[in-house]
C-alpha cells in the first residue's frame, strides 16, 4: 500500500469560542494502492481537501495515523492490532511506517515522494516567479536536484505535460488557465513522485480544456506507474478516472469500493443523490433533489451525518428531540394551521418531547399521514398521554459502521441492513 491514513481527525478551533471545533475530518480511514487512481468524491465543505493535505503532511492530524510505503500484511496486522484494542502492536508497526514521525532528511525525502496539485491554477502560482522557477522549487528545496540540474529537468517537464520549452521564460499571467493548470501538474511530478494529490485539477477549468487535463493525468499515471487521490464534487470524473471510489460527507466517508460497484450499484442514499445529478445520454432518470445544505461541522448531526437531508432516512439514523420538535412545529404551520396557534412543544431530553394543544390520537393520525414525507416523524417510537400532555418518546441512534455490500464494496448506512429496511 503507497499511502494508508487510519482513523484520521482533523478539527479546526472555532476562534473565540471556547471549546468549540470544526470537524472537517472525523475518524476517517483511507488507503491507496501503488499505481491506483483512487477517487474522493462528495459536496463542497464534505471534508475531501482537508483529508487529502492529512495525507502528505501538509496538515498535522488531531488524531490518528498515516502510513506511507506500508506492506499490505503489515497493513493488516495494524488494523488487526487497532480492533483488539492492542495499541502497543499497533505503536510498533506505526513507527516504522508513519509520516507523523518523519524528521530532518526523513521528511525532506517524503517530501520528493509526494505531490499535489492545487484547485485554482490561478491563485495557486505565485505571480513574482518565472515558470522555470516555479518548476524547479520543490526539486531545490527537497534536495531532489541541484539548482543547475532542477532548471534543466524543467524543459524535460514542460514537455511531459505538452507545453512548448520557451514557456520557462514565462510569468504565470501571460499563460492561461488550462496553461497554468498544466505547468502545476509539472510541479507537482517534478520530483518524480510515488504518491500525488490532485485537489479538483479541473473545476476552474472550461470542459474542452478539462477532458485535456484529464487525459494527460492518466497518461503520466501509464507512464511512471504513479499512484493519485483525485478529489472532485463531479461524479462523472471520477466515474471516468478512477479505479476505486471513496464517497465523503460532513467529514465522514459514506461509501466506498470499486468504481463499476459504486457507480453502478450505489448503496448509500447519498451516493446515489450525487449519481441522479449526472444526465446520462439516451436515458430517462429520476433526479433525486437533496433539499438544505451540509450541516454544520460544528455541531454535526448525530448519528449518520446525511440523515437530515436523506429521503429514506429511518428511525435510527440520528433523529433528536430538537429535530423532531422542529419538524412538527414547521409541519404544523405549513398544514395544519389550525393546530399551529394552540401547539405547544417543549423537549424534556435528547429522545423524548412533551407536546400539549393537542390529543394522542390526533397527533398519532398526522404522524402516520405524514411521515413519508417527514423522515424525522419516522423516529417516534410511542405517543402517550400523561399529566394533560402528550408524551414523545423516540427510538435510539445509532451511527451506522461501514458494512459490506459485495466483495469490496462498502456503506455506512442502516438501509444496508435488511432488518432495517422500510
Amino acid at each position: 500500500m503507497i499511502i494508508a491514513g487510519r482513523n484520521l481527525k482533523m478539527y479546526f478551533p472555532v476562534k473565540g469560542v471556547r471549546g468549540a471545533y470544526v470537524r472537517a475530518v472525523d475518524n476517517v480511514s483511507v488507503e491507496v494502492k501503488e499505481g491506483e487512481i483512487v477517487g474522493l468524491v462528495g459536496e463542497s465543505g464534505s471534508g475531501k481537501s482537508t483529508l487529502g493535505r492529512l495525507l502528505i503532511r501538509l496538515l498535522e492530524p488531531t488524531a490518528g495515523d498515516v502510513l506511507f510505503k506500508v506492506p499490505d500484511n503489515e497493513l493488516e496486522n495494524y488494523d488487526a492490532a487497532v480492533e483488539r484494542n492492542d495499541l502497543e502492536s499497533a505503536k510498533k508497526i506505526a513507527s516504522r511506517y508513519s509520516i507523523l514521525k518523519l524528521r530532518g532528511s526523513a521528511l525532506k525525502q517524503f517530501r520528493r515522494e509526494v505531490g499535489i496539485v492545487f484547485q485554482d491554477p490561478y491563485s495557486s502560482l505565485d505571480p513574482r516567479l518565472r515558470i522555470a522557477d516555479i518548476i524547479a522549487e520543490p526539486m531545490i528545496e527537497t534536495g531532489f536536484a541541484s539548482r543547475d540540474k532542477a532548471m534543466s529537468r524543467v524543459y524535460d517537464l514542460l514537455e511531459e505535460v505538452q507545453l512548448p520549452r520557451e514557456f520557462a521564460d514565462r510569468y504565470p499571467h501571460e499563460l492561461s488557465g488550462g496553461q497554468r493548470q498544466r505547468v502545476a501538474i509539472a510541479r507537482g511530478i517534478a520530483t518524480n513522485p510515488k504518491f500525488v494529490v490532485l485537489d479538483e485539477p479541473t473545476s476552474a477549468l472550461d470542459v474542452s480544456v478539462q477532458a485535456e487535463i484529464l487525459e494527460l493525468l492518466k497518461d503520466l499515471r501509464e507512464k511512471y506507474n504513479m499512484a493519485m487521490l483525485l478529489i472532485t464534487h463531479n461524479i462523472s470524473v471520477v466515474s471516468y478516472m478512477a479505479d476505486r471510489i471513496y464517497v465523503m460527507y460532513a467529514g465522514k466517508l459514506m461509501e466506498k469500493g470499486p468504481k463499476s460497484a459504486v457507480i453502478k450499484s450505489p448503496a448509500h442514499p447519498y451516493t446515489q443523490a450525487l449519481i441522479s445529478s449526472v444526465p446520462q445520454v439516451g436515458k430517462l432518470m429520476q433526479r433525486v433533489v437533496l433539499k438544505g445544505d451540509v450541516p454544520s461541522l460544528v455541531s454535526p448531526p448525530k448519528g449518520c451525518r446525511f440523515h437530515e437531508r436523506c429521503p429514506v432516512a429511518v428511525a435510527t439514523c440520528g433523529w433528536t428531540s430538537d429535530e423532531v420538535a422542529e419538524a412538527l412545529t414547521r409541519l404544523s404551520e405549513a398544514r395544519y394551521s389550525e393546530l399551529s396557534n394552540r401547539l405547544s412543544i417543549k423537549v424534556i431530553d435528547e429522545l423524548t418531547l412533551a407536546v400539549s394543544g393537542i390529543s394522542s390520537e390526533e397527533l398519532k393520525s398526522i404522524i402516520d399521514n405524514e411521515s413519508e414525507g417527514v423522515r424525522a416523524l419516522k423516529s417516534i417510537e410511542s405517543v402517550k398521554e400523561e399529566d394533560g400532555r402528550v408524551i414523545i418518546k423516540l427510538s435510539r441512534y445509532a451511527e451506522p459502521p461501514m458494512r459490506a455490500v459485495s466483495e469490496g464494496h462498502y456503506a455506512a448506512c442502516h438501509l444496508v441492513n435488511p432488518r432495517l429496511q422500510t
